[in-house]
């Protein structure tokens, strides 16, 4: 079926009801378990060499906890929830009712394909909406699985998968959704705002930018390099929220890149013949990033700290290093999305705040730090869509506080609660009890009115 088809296929059907949210989120959970090993195989597939533990982590586990995280809040969730007028309003009371929108679209991007559609995918089923999803053609293993799955859970009336290229993904983001959750670049991102406008749909949009990292130069250099390195070299750096920049006094500049030498070293030994480290997606990306590691050898010093080759036939791009970068170098154009990282030296904890303002807001901030004064500073002086104190990446991984960017790095947020509350209508509801003074209010003014009016506005 073509997008409009399916549309209106969902479209003609109900919402669903608690009870079979609740059965269908149980049934996705033990097919996401029962098809790990499909998950794997697909994933390496579409990579040519996808980390496995790195797949189960981002992939499976992720989304099972967000399942299980849903499933024990779901109940208090969709609750009305009462609240007691005002004073003025004697005895009333007020309500608010988690409505289903209806049909919400889920655009979701190749990084990590499974994972970015799923997720959302369980904060729409949790709040009742009947779903389409638009996967990465970029990915097309991924996502036939991916439609597999869905299509052995829901039924054709309640989740429907849009398989395609550029043409599909035009008319998908054409249809008069609810609202559309679209994780991606900023570039394609205002394409689909565009397209959502003519519907008047409400977005969420999850986009990117350069997440910086701050150090203090009080805090140690080689903690601070284990868990870059983590962040930054997971995936490749093909993550939205890796490091992509790091901020560090000048004094420490050298041997904070010793330290991360070392630790890229003890993680990965050599990136031509390992499995832990993921290839990068294909040819295009991979002809991408040689071309910012072109520029910044001739504006900077490059540093390879492995010693290993680009493999072009296997998209393998080893990790460098980038010294010497400045908030004017090529690196600092536009976000890397791969395992590049420069490392900028400043002069002072305002001269990093600096750099960051100077620049579009992140979508996360990464600040290294044991001492409070350090870290309220940097928090309160920038703006990001979240923070991570002394760790990296998984910051996402956490159910109970809002993901989602601000600025060019997106709008609204989802996971837990407010993904629920995104794609849900909170309908307010004011119930007038049968002891009625609003006549106090309202015209003719006796001389007594008018006095009351005076008295509650004085209030």
């Amino acid at each position: 079926m073509t997008p409009l088809q399916q549309f209106e296929n969902l479209n003609k059907a109900p919402n669903l009801d608690l009870e079979t949210r609740i059965l269908r989120l149980k049934q996705l959970k033990k097919a996401i378990q029962s098809n790990t090993d499909k998950i794997i195989v697909a994933l390496n597939t579409d990579y040519g060499r996808r980390c496995e533990s790195e797949t189960r982590i981002a992939e499976v586990m992720i989304c099972i906890a967000e399942i299980n995280h849903t499933l024990s809040h779901i109940g208090e969730w969709t609750r009305t929830k009462t609240k007691p007028a005002g004073f003025k309003f004697l005895l009333s009371k007020n309500a608010i009712i988690p409505q289903p929108l209806g049909v919400v679209g889920i655009i979701s991007p190749w990084n990590y394909p499974f994972n970015l559609a799923i997720a959302p995918l369980i904060a729409a089923i949790s709040a009742g909406n009947k779903v389409m999803i638009k996967p990465s053609e970029m990915t097309p293993s991924t996502s036939q699985l991916l439609a597999d799955i869905v299509s052995d859970v829901f039924k054709e009336t309640e989740v429907a998968v849009s398989l395609g290229g550029v043409d599909v993904a035009q008319q998908f983001s054409a249809l008069p959704f609810k609202h559309i959750l679209f994780t991606g670049s900023t570039a394609v991102g205002k394409i689909v705002m565009q397209a959502a406008a003519n519907n008047l749909t409400p977005v969420t949009l999850e986009l990117g930018g350069k997440s910086p990292v701050v150090i203090d130069e009080k805090y140690n250099l080689k903690t601070a390099a284990k868990s870059i390195i983590a962040g930054k070299f997971y995936n490749a750096g093909q993550t939205c929220i890796a490091p992509d920049y790091i901020l560090v006094n000048k004094k420490q500049q050298k041997d904070l890149i010793n330290e991360l030498t070392d630790e890229l070293k003890k993680v990965y030994r050599q990136t031509n013949d390992n499995n832990d480290y993921t290839a990068i997606i294909n040819s295009n990306h991979f002809n991408r990033l040689r071309i910012i590691a072109k520029k910044a050898d001739q504006e900077n010093q490059c540093i390879w700290p492995l010693g290993d080759e680009m493999i072009e036939e296997l998209n393998v791009f080893p990790p460098l290093l980038v010294a010497n970068s400045n908030n004017q170098s090529s690196t600092m154009e536009t976000e890397i999305f791969g395992p590049i990282l420069p490392i900028i030296a400043v002069d002072s904890t305002q001269d990093a705040l600096n750099i960051i303002n100077e620049r579009s807001n992140p979508l996360t901030l990464y600040v290294f730090s044991n001492r409070s004064h350090f870290i309220k500073k940097v928090i309160n002086n920038t703006l990001s869509g979240s923070v991570a104190v002394n760790e990296t990446l998984v910051q996402f991984a956490q159910n109970g506080i809002p993901f989602g960017g601000v600025g060019e790095s997106g709008m609204g947020s989802y996971h837990g609660e407010n993904g629920f509350n995104s794609f849900s209508h909170l309908k307010s509801v004011y119930y007038q009890s049968r002891i009625n003074l609003n006549s106090m209010a309202r015209a003719p003014f006796s001389n007594f009115k008018k006095k009351i009016v005076k008295l509650m506005t004085n209030m």
